[in-house]
């Protein structure tokens, strides 16, 4: 089987989908039926072997917390961008250098990982992780929600199959785009080895120059935009016993995203305030100790694709709280806590029981330990290439 990849979101800064596309490419490299890969790195040709080496050398600088070139990479694109017409005449030359490549490769499927399918004549599939612009458009940047809104339409009924990470996505897809049933499929994400359970001997180096404990504090870690439900997590906190607060102190990391002046001022407050610890980004092996060094994992996000750092926490053995209703509930099966509105109030009483009960704690734990258990990359590359024979 040959199999055409569009890379470009394995360039850095390399986020939820770039990750998505990393593993997929990196479990197809050691088999799943598939012989040879291609990737199109968004300006240029690039073996599956020589992508693998440049974006895994691109993640351990990540891991390891330099993002120097991330940053400037990020802000050259944002500069590029701004000029007009720029993007679209720099997206037309990209999609007919990738036409060409991609047709002259023969028998080939390409999977596009990133929702909008590039030109191409022969087997395409396409991941679409949320619909997020659809129902929460004021969450994101103009531009993104118009580009959605112009391409996707499209690439859904050009695509021979569609691919979405939760059955919440599937349902939505289906009825929004009158799509036939069987040509969208779910196949869920899967887990990164570094997320596992610590001891406190484990963790107590990192946990130490942070001034945090080992099981003595609650995390949230998401980009930090309103979507994610972070203001309601913040006054819930601020709902809690002044005690039970400075015994669990509340530490939120990650980057910055859309619409978020307001949030970015209210955590500002509290952490004047010394009511929250806001530790910004954390490079991933840093993360890994935190997951599974925290009493509880909190994320009221009001919508997700799938969920990963809910996964991430489950499996590093940490209890979690999260959102009824969305792909978290779904693929978590019971296996977390789960608050039924978006009202503080809840929130703070589900933070109040955990963190009261350290046996109520474990029992959570173990409870996400095991069905985090049923989640990996392995497993989603082998289902995933499964759709591809279906479709030769």
């Amino acid at each position: 089987m040959k199999l055409i990849f569009n890379a470009k979101a394995l360039r850095p800064p390399i986020t939820g989908v770039g990750n998505y596309t990393y593993h997929l490419l990196e479990q197809f490299l050691q088999g799943h039926n598939v012989d040879e890969v291609h990737c199109f790195s968004g300006s240029h040709w690039l073996t599956g072997t020589e992508q693998q080496r440049l974006t895994s050398a691109l993640r351990s600088q990540q891991m390891r917390g330099s993002r120097g070139l991330d940053g400037a990479l990020s802000r050259l694109r944002d500069a590029v961008s701004a000029v007009p017409g720029a993007q679209a005449l720099f997206t037309t030359l990209m999609d007919k250098r990738f036409e060409r490549g991609a047709n002259a490769i023969s028998g080939a499927l390409y999977h596009e990982t990133n929702y909008v399918l590039r030109p191409f004549a022969g087997p395409c599939v396409a991941t679409v992780h949320d619909l997020s612009h659809i129902n929460y458009p004021q969450y994101h940047a103009d531009h993104l929600v118009e580009w959605l809104e112009c391409n996707l339409p499209g690439s859904l009924q050009r695509a021979d199959r569609v691919l979405t990470v939760s059955d919440v996505v599937r349902a939505q897809l289906i009825e929004h785009f009158n799509l036939a049933e069987e040509k969208v499929q779910t196949v869920y994400e899967g887990v990164e080895e570094c997320y596992r359970p610590r001891s406190e001997a484990q963790t107590t180096v990192v946990l130490s120059s942070l001034g945090l404990r080992h099981k003595g504090y609650v995390l949230l870690s998401a980009t930090l935009e309103p979507r994610k439900g972070i203001d309601v997590l913040l006054d819930a906190w601020c709902l809690l016993p002044a005690a039970l607060r400075r015994e669990f102190p509340l530490v939120l990391t990650g980057s910055g995203g859309w619409r978020n002046e307001a949030l970015l001022r209210k955590i500002s407050d509290l952490v004047a305030k010394g009511i929250v610890r806001h530790l910004g980004y954390v490079p991933v092996d840093v993360l890994a100790v935190l997951l599974s060094g925290a009493a509880v994992f909190s994320y009221p996000s009001v919508y997700e694709g799938f969920g990963l750092p809910v996964l991430d926490a489950m499996s590093s053995g940490t209890p979690v709280i999260c959102r009824a209703g969305t792909s978290m509930e779904e693929f978590s099966q019971g296996a977390c806590m789960l608050c039924d509105t978006g009202e503080a109030e809840e929130l703070a009483l589900r933070l109040d029981t955990l963190l009261n009960s350290e046996s109520t704690r474990n029992e959570w734990a173990e409870k996400g330990l095991r069905q985090a258990a049923k989640f990996s990359w392995s497993r989603c590359a082998a289902q995933t290439a499964e759709v591809y024979r279906q479709i030769l």
